[in-house]
């Protein structure tokens, strides 16, 4: 049975400014797309991108006023307004739980109100915190690239005796691969979210909500700090530091330790403005 919520419940349960008549809303949907039972938001200062949409309310910025109408619930940011009034009023209300396919080896711990999607592989040397999403395909505790050269040129390869941990609230999408330690840990902290096709090497620590965009790379022993902003396609290399607030820009290819607050961008990697 659909739940419907009032916007005056909304508008309080946001701390938010309601306008208008109150209207009873069943679900969410993008301005364009949105009928009379649907709740949108729109980023813009104007009324004007309003007129045309059929939604039974919108989240908008202050500025916005006398929209034909409509039933407005004014924020300052509209779209984080939007998400925190999904999450508390239509939640998916998708079931916890392991997938039937995916394999989860004994001895590894997986904690409360976690998903781990159809045919996830959980190694026996992680650890995943409370509320975690791991998606569809991806594996975590394999073996990482290590290997050493002899006089001969001979490669051999290293053990990999070392652990996962993936902290709370922590989202992995499909088909990543995040591998575990030599003989200490690779880390994932709380609330870090990672897209899909992203490979996390040995010794890695992904700091506290931080985001990683699709089909990102980190070698072994990279760290990236707290709230970093990682987008498409970025390589990271051994070892390299990357300091809390950063940026990196889509396709950076980042070499060097990059300061904290400091966007970089290119091949190889370089501040910019």
């Amino acid at each position: 049975m659909t739940t419907a919520h009032s916007t005056t419940e909304i508008a309080a349960e946001l701390d938010l400014e309601h306008a208008g008549s109150t209207t009873e809303v069943t679900g969410v949907d993008s301005l364009d797309r949105a009928g009379k039972t649907d709740l949108a938001f729109s980023v813009y200062d104007e009324a004007a991108p309003l007129a045309d949409s059929a939604a039974g309310a919108v989240i908008c910025p202050p500025s916005v006023t006398g929209a034909a109408g409509k039933t407005l619930i004014h924020a300052e940011n509209p779209k984080l307004a939007f998400a925190e009034a999904v999450e508390a009023f239509f939640g998916s209300g998708a079931a916890t739980g392991v997938h039937p396919t995916a394999v989860v080896e004994d001895g590894a711990t997986i904690g409360e109100n976690c998903t781990v999607g159809p045919h996830a592989y959980i190694a026996d040397c992680v650890t995943i915190g409370d509320g975690c999403t791991i998606r569809t395909g991806t594996r975590i505790g394999g073996p990482g690239f290590g290997f050493v050269r002899d006089d001969e040129e001979t490669l051999h390869r290293l053990p990999h005796q070392g652990t996962v941990r993936i902290e709370d609230g922590v989202e992995i999408g499909e088909n990543c691969t995040i591998n575990r330690a030599v003989f200490e840990e690779t880390v994932l902290h709380e609330g870090a979210k990672v897209s899909g096709q992203v490979h996390i090497a040995h010794h890695v620590h992904i700091g506290e909500d931080t985001t990683v965009a699709f089909g990102c790379g980190f070698a072994g022993g990279a760290v990236v700090g707290d709230r970093v902003t990682v987008h498409p396609h970025v390589s990271v290399a051994t070892d390299v530091t990357v300091g809390d607030d950063a940026e990196l820009a889509m396709n950076a290819a980042v070499l060097d330790d990059v300061a904290r607050e400091t966007t970089v961008a290119g091949s190889p990697a370089r501040e910019i403005g």
